[in-house]
């Protein structure tokens, strides 16, 4: 049976890249009506936290990833947080050792720095030269009497290694340009390619799906389970995710957690739908698949084979094709929901704002701010880019008529207002742009008949009579 995981460190939020790898993980599980596993990888004691734990699980539920295994479900694997699997990473190493696969190193950081600025002055690769690998028994006890503690050391074999990547193809390794890894520091923590190998075995891990960046991890992953007696996985390294200007993806580019994207008012949809084309092309002319649709498609041999871009224009597109044609009111609503808590207490307007604007946004929040437009009670002007003054006597001079608009419906709204643009000789934005700005501070939005019904005639009125009295008073002598 096909077994994939995805292991984040929860030492931060989910970024962009890690729901992809996720992604990817599960589709080819569930393609292959395999299993996908969660296992949180916390070794690094000092940065990883228990709050990143359960945001990183609650932004995979967001946006639908669910796995069969896992620290919060229990499996038959488990544990499934590897500062909860000490036991099983001593008795893996011990095995190293006793076959003279694995020694204890002494070395300082600064010793292992002078060595590497030796080297690199020598023009020789900077690999470990094995100092450690034959000490006598005196030497050894100098170390601890000085007040030294061991880390552990894989001993590299000086072969060529050769595998297949499932999207890479063939490809070979000189591993005496590797050096010896250490395994377990000197604390007694496993680094991330021994755990990483001790994990995927012991929870029959058949793929790992992960990051180009991991390839230069693979080799020394294969020869850990070489030594240990162990057959390695299949391994598929997915391309990169970049920025737009083609260098490494960061802040600056704009949101790049999923927790970011969800408060920017994405739904996990159209995520999912975008994130999935990040590497990989089910060569359609389309863009747009349920996820259901991509399982049935996904396959290593529609893995692109350069660096994906990640363009959040793109993206906005999707979540307005997703928001605008895919979901229901009630799942827009389910979502403003999770995103604001004040949306369960105006359910009927949110309900009325959904209907009108929902093929215009692009994200969540713009109903959001339109519900702040309709609530607020006082509207704060800035004339500075405005011909305020003309704008309050196309106001005034069409005041009697706009009293006596048709509030029954927004169809109403919009035939009084068409008579009164004729009866008074204007254009269209003669009348609605004063109007709109009246009632906004804005000069867009939305439709303006739509957001006079939203208001009502109440609120309506009062902010013409409050914008014409903001303007007298900033025009008087």
């Amino acid at each position: 049976m096909v077994r994939t995981r995805f292991a984040p460190s929860p030492t931060g939020y989910l970024h962009i890249g890690g729901a992809r790898t996720a992604l990817f993980n599960y589709l080819f599980a569930k393609r292959n009506d395999g299993k996908f596993i969660l296992r949180i990888e916390d070794t690094d004691l000092e940065r990883s936290k228990i709050e990143y734990e359960k945001e990183i699980i609650q932004d995979l539920l967001w946006v639908g990833i669910r796995w069969d295994e896992g620290p919060d479900i229990g499996g038959n694997y488990g544990p499934y947080r590897q500062s909860e699997r000490l036991e099983l990473y001593n008795l893996e190493l011990k095995k190293l050792v006793e076959k003279g696969l694995a020694y204890e190193c002494y070395c300082t950081e600064e010793e292992l720095e002078v060595q590497r600025k030796l080297q690199l002055k020598e023009k020789k690769p900077p690999i470990y030269d094995r100092r450690c690998l034959n000490l006598t028994e005196k030497k050894r006890k100098e170390y601890i009497n000085e007040g030294r503690r061991p880390s552990y050391r894989f001993l590299v074999p000086h072969k060529t290694l050769e595998y297949t990547d499932l999207v890479h193809g063939k490809v070979t390794v000189d591993c005496s340009l590797i050096s010896d890894p250490i395994i377990v520091k000197s604390n007694g923590i496993p680094t991330y390619n021994f755990a990483c190998v001790v994990d995927d075995y012991h929870m029959g891990i058949t793929h790992v799906i992960r990051g180009d960046e991991h390839l230069d991890n693979t080799p020394r992953q294969i020869l850990i389970f070489e030594a240990l007696g162990y057959k390695h996985p299949f391994y598929a390294h997915i391309p990169m995710i970049l920025a737009p200007d083609r260098t490494k993806l960061s802040k600056r580019h704009g949101a790049t957690s999923v927790k970011e994207l969800k408060q920017l008012g994405y739904v996990p949809q159209a995520l999912i739908n975008y994130i999935s084309l990040l590497g990989w092309s089910p060569k359609e002319n389309r863009e747009v698949f349920s996820i259901e649709e991509i399982i049935q498609r996904f396959d290593f041999d529609h893995i692109l084979d350069h660096p994906a871009v990640y363009d959040l224009e793109k993206m906005k597109w999707f979540n307005h094709y997703y928001i605008s044609n895919i979901l229901t009111n009630q799942q827009v609503l389910k979502y403003l929901q999770e995103l604001d808590n004040n949306v369960k207490n105006n359910i009927d307007l949110y309900g009325k704002i959904i209907e009108f604007e929902k093929s215009r946004v692009y994200s969540l929040l713009e109903f959001i701010d339109v519900f702040k437009i309709i609530s607020n009670d006082i509207v704060d002007y800035d004339l500075s880019n405005v011909d305020a003054n003309l704008f309050s006597l196309n106001i005034k001079n069409t005041y009697d008529d706009l009293v006596n608009i048709e509030f029954s419906s927004v169809d109403s709204i919009k035939q009084s207002l068409k008579r009164i643009i004729q009866k008074h000789n204007l254009r269209t934005q003669d009348l609605y742009k004063p109007i709109r700005f009246a009632l906004t501070n804005t000069l867009e939005g939305i439709e303006l008949p739509k957001l006079i019904y939203l208001l009502g005639k109440e609120k309506f009125l009062n902010r013409l009579k409050n914008f014409i009295s903001f303007v007298d008073s900033k025009t008087k002598v």
